[in-house]
């Protein structure tokens, strides 16, 4: 679980989206039409929150559990790849694309957010030089959970 967070956060720091002034859900991108909405991850012994922004400079907030108290991140954008595109937001997806080209190798990451009724699914695709090297998916509950009331972890 806590490598789809770094993960998230990583990819997070990349954002890239365009916004639409139309409050129509049927056309409404994907940060517009789940805004302030919040989707939590459990298991046995781990919770993190994520809480949607209709903000392209800083589209999601998490809270990661640790012990009686959250840590806090924000993701933001920044410039590390040489490209990130977003290849489909709609109402219901929002998918990113980020590559890298490293020693030569293209590095490529598909990010998937998908929300279906109640359910977030966060696919994660690694693909190197094309090839599909790594796959995931993580499924989060809405919630309506305060996370603005969540207990925060002291900065160590």
């Amino acid at each position: 679980m806590k490598k789809i967070i770094y993960v998230l956060a990583l990819s997070l720091l990349m954002f890239n989206c365009s916004k639409s002034d139309n409050n129509d859900d049927s056309i409404a991108t994907f940060l517009e039409k789940y805004e302030g909405t919040v989707w939590v991850y459990s298991s046995f012994d781990e919770e993190f929150y994520l809480r949607v922004i209709d903000n392209v400079n800083s589209p999601f907030e998490f809270w990661e559990e640790y012990g009686d108290c959250y840590e806090y991140y924000l993701g933001t954008m920044d410039d590390d790849y040489d490209s990130v595109t977003t290849t489909k937001n709609s109402s219901n997806t929002l998918e990113l694309k980020f590559v890298e080209e490293l020693e030569g190798v293209e590095y490529m990451v598909l990010f998937t957010l998908t929300v279906t009724g109640n359910s977030m699914e966060i696919k994660y695709a690694l693909y190197e030089d094309g090839k599909l090297t790594d796959s995931y998916s993580e499924y989060l509950s809405k919630t309506s959970v305060n996370v603005d009331n969540l207990t925060l972890c002291d900065d160590f």
